[in-house]
């Protein structure tokens, strides 16, 4: 999964995106901090268009594919996978956002989805709604942004920031 691309291809009303990429990108750099540092993660097996790779890759990539999705998989219920369930329930967050909170992540560095829900008792389906509302910056123009904010609020205060998703190096 790091070294297979895989095609991503979103079309609907404003979207007309198609794109190859290793589901997991690793730090290129040799200064890295980290040997072989996961700098992003893409997996969007809604998005995924057709497999581009040579026959003798196939599969090894879907043996792969398949133990990441049951990394990720915290409802897997085949007796043999277990071990990967349960690591995959130690380390997924959940959290029901409340109506007015917001959440604001990396989108390449933080893996996240939803879960499906019910309806509350008394309200008809057809009534039962979830509004979420999505949201995309460009990280350096973000950054940039509270950088300077930073700075106004003390000028003479050197501050340093990890560059999430860029890596791991502090910038001031």
């Amino acid at each position: 999964l790091t070294k297979c691309p895989a095609t991503f291809v979103k079309q609907r009303d404003g979207a007309c995106m198609t794109y190859r990429r290793p589901h997991i990108a690793l730090a290129e750099d040799r200064c890295s901090i980290f040997d072989r540092e996961i700098t992003a993660v893409h997996w969007s097996p809604p998005f995924e268009g057709p497999l581009c790779l040579p026959p003798e890759d196939v599969d090894e990539y879907y043996e792969a594919y398949a133990d990441f999705e049951r990394l990720l998989n915290v409802d897997l219920d085949v007796p043999s996978e277990k071990d990967l369930a349960s690591y995959a329930d130690e380390f997924t967050w959940k959290r029901k956002l409340k109506p007015g909170e917001v959440l604001i992540f990396n989108n390449r560095r933080m893996l996240h989805g939803r879960n499906g829900f019910t309806v509350a008792d008394g309200v008809k389906p057809q009534d039962g709604r979830r509004h979420l509302v999505g949201c995309y910056t460009n990280i350096d123009d973000t950054l940039n942004t509270y950088r300077v904010g930073l700075r106004e609020r003390q000028p003479c205060s050197p501050v340093s920031i990890l560059n999430v998703g860029n890596g791991t190096t502090i910038v001031p």
